[in-house]
């Protein structure tokens, strides 16, 4: 008889993939109608399970919604391109595409409406600790297109504040649905972003129909 070996998934692996759908229909749920607005009933109700199963995975909501902002922040870190052969500004690029399809995504963890003042003192300060590292990262890569000349001379955390303000603000009027892709608005955003920054002239991107240089 054949076997299955570790196509099966083992309690721990299933665990966590029912804490990863969780946190997406979590997230989706608080940014849609705010911490106040989202009850546990209604993520149970959305994932098909009872109230008292969510337990077994969270403390409570506040307890969810630290989590969310936990994954998201994860999530966020693993958007940062590191390939080294690109230049600066590539990498930048390449990172807002990725973090743009994070927080709009269907596999998205991202609580972009920060309810931080529904977390306590201790978990605010460490969700604050992880977005602080996050743009530091970001802050790096900006740091290494100024020195290979492919962006302008500039303050480092004052662009990426400035890229991640217009970035996170997509979560505002995206809508699934539209009449633009995930992948469209991600590569346009990055692209118009970065453009800003370049310190030389950038070519359009024509593949993508929202932004590119017109023949």
């Amino acid at each position: 008889m054949a076997r299955w070996n570790k196509s099966v998934l083992n309690p721990e692996q299933q665990r966590n993939l029912k804490l990863e759908v969780l946190y997406q229909v979590s997230a989706a749920a608080f940014r849609r109608n705010g911490y106040h607005g989202t009850s546990l009933v209604d993520i149970a109700e959305t994932l098909g399970v009872s109230k008292a199963t969510l337990y077994y995975y969270v403390k409570n909501k506040q307890d969810l919604l630290f989590q969310c902002h936990l994954a998201a922040a994860d999530q966020a870190l693993a958007t940062i391109c590191t390939d080294s052969s690109l230049n600066g500004l590539e990498q930048l690029r390449l990172s807002l595409v990725a973090y743009i399809i994070s927080i709009i995504g269907d596999d998205s963890f991202s609580v972009v409406i920060l309810e931080e003042r529904s977390l306590s003192d201790d978990q605010l300060r460490v969700v604050i600790e992880k977005r602080d590292a996050f743009e530091r990262r970001l802050q790096d890569v900006v740091r290494t297109g100024v020195t290979d000349g492919s962006i302008l001379r500039c303050d480092p955390k004052f662009a990426v504040f400035s890229v991640l303000g217009a970035a996170n603000w997509v979560t505002k009027w995206y809508r699934p649905g539209g009449a633009w892709t995930i992948g469209e608005i991600a590569e346009a955003s990055a692209s118009l972003l970065c453009r800003g920054l370049a310190a030389g002239p950038v070519q359009g991107y024509p593949g993508n129909r929202l932004y590119g240089d017109q023949p």
